[in-house]
């Protein structure tokens, strides 16, 4: 029995050291807890910058009512700080005057749009 939890807890150690680089080779992981500031685009884009200053540029789907406004706050809905941002994660807008609208994600990707 305790081999198989050895087993167990080292293939588990294994893909939890593997994920981030594999999200990395493939496609942009901007971890919900390293938001450090954000931009509105227009209602459709949002570019997001973390700790270390790598900028994301997110599309929603949809408009996103209020979020050109410029005392909106964004509010991401999120069960896990640790996750990437990914489609279909909600974001919460809430601006003065609209209360409080929620936004579909529909992609993020690496770097600022030109």
């Amino acid at each position: 029995m305790s081999k198989t939890n050895a087993v167990l807890v080292g293939a588990l150690m294994g893909v939890m050291l593997a994920s981030p680089v594999m999200a990395a080779a493939n496609e942009a992981c901007l971890q919900h807890n390293r938001i450090w500031g954000w931009k509105a685009v227009d209602q459709r884009t949002i570019v997001l910058t973390d700790r270390h200053y790598q900028r994301y540029t997110v599309h929603l789907r949809g408009g996103c009512v209020g979020l050109t406004n410029g005392a909106a706050i964004l509010v991401f809905r999120t069960w896990t700080d640790l996750g990437c941002v990914a489609p279909g994660d909600l974001i919460g807008v809430r601006s003065p005057g609209l209360g409080f609208v929620n936004c579909s994600i529909a992609d993020v990707q690496a770097g600022a749009p030109a």
